[in-house]
């Protein structure tokens, strides 16, 4: 079994910002991430990071004791049973694509209050 996944340096620039910005762990904000990219309906199959020089993660830290849900979570994303080597690089993706999409929310909105209203409004 996979357990260590690593992001862009990118990625892991926005997640810093994020991080600080929030007054949130990182693994939270991957997290935040990871849902608000799943609430897109486009599969991430096709996503390439550009690099993979970010922060490496250990896949618990990441999901904790949730690993289960995060993953039925991603099947059902994908509509398909994933291995747990596909899981992976798809868990990896939808943090890229979602903290991408959240550093342009918080961008947009520069307060965490306002940020965090709006983040319990999207759909």
């Amino acid at each position: 079994m996979s357990s260590r996944l690593k992001i862009s340096k990118k990625t892991s620039e926005q997640l810093n910002h994020l991080s600080s910005r929030l007054n949130l762990r990182r693994n939270i904000v991957c997290r935040l991430a990871i849902g608000r990219s799943l609430s897109k309906k486009e599969s991430v199959k096709n996503l390439k990071p550009k690099d993979n020089t970010g922060y490496e993660f250990n896949r618990y830290t990441l999901t904790g004791e949730y690993d289960e849900i995060f993953k039925a979570l991603i099947n059902q994303h994908e509509r398909k049973k994933l291995s747990d080597r596909n899981y992976i690089t798809f868990l990896r993706n939808h943090i890229e694509r979602g903290i991408n999409i959240l550093y342009k929310e918080y961008q947009r909105i520069n307060s965490p209050i306002d940020f965090f209203s709006e983040l319990v409004k999207s759909k």
